[in-house]
């Protein structure tokens, strides 16, 4: 079994913005944890944390780990939520493979999945979420389900890039273990 997993939020840096939704798709089971206002970001996480210690002996699959797995440490971090199971995930970066195993003039996910005809909504992105947020506290609240879409549309493309190349990602995934580098 494999998870995939994407988050949005309001910064790329996590000591100025904050968690707004994670998401989660297992075995076509979606998992949305949505930040409803930014006081109830520390038990968002929490949530979040106890799904991590219930999927943690699985693989997860991730675009972008260098942002989103650091993010939700910081945040954790942040409100005084264990995070120690972040750290004993057996994370796989679906980007870091691009990179290393695909030649592409870009490596976004949108820009993949177009490669693979995988379709995708691009007229949201990650860029519009801040402001769809900032749309949502101010009372719209169907920016909520924009934002999920926006962050389903993302698992539902990493899942389908995966089962694009998911032999690829094996022999590649036993490689890094056994690297000396």
């Amino acid at each position: 079994m494999v998870v995939f997993i994407d988050i949005e939020t309001s910064s790329l840096y996590a000591d100025i913005g904050r968690l707004i939704v994670a998401g989660f798709l297992k075995d076509q089971e979606e998992t949305f944890f949505f930040v409803e206002n930014p006081q109830e970001e520390k038990s968002v996480l929490e949530n979040v944390v106890e799904y991590l210690k219930k999927v943690k002996n699985e693989k997860i699959y991730v675009w972008n780990a260098s942002f989103d797995i650091p993010f939700l440490i910081s945040r954790c971090l942040k409100h005084g939520v264990e995070a120690k199971v972040i750290m004993q995930l057996k994370i796989i970066d679906l980007l870091k493979f691009s990179r290393e195993v695909l030649r592409f003039s870009s490596n976004r996910l949108d820009d993949v999945s177009s490669f693979f005809d995988i379709e995708k909504n691009i007229k949201v992105t990650g860029r519009h979420v801040q402001k769809l947020y900032e749309e949502f506290l101010s009372g719209n609240k169907a920016m909520k389900d924009e934002i999920i879409n926006h962050c389903r549309d993302d698992l539902i493309s990493l899942s389908k890039i995966y089962e694009k190349v998911k032999d690829l990602v094996e022999v590649w995934e036993n490689k890094q273990r056994n690297s000396l580098f």
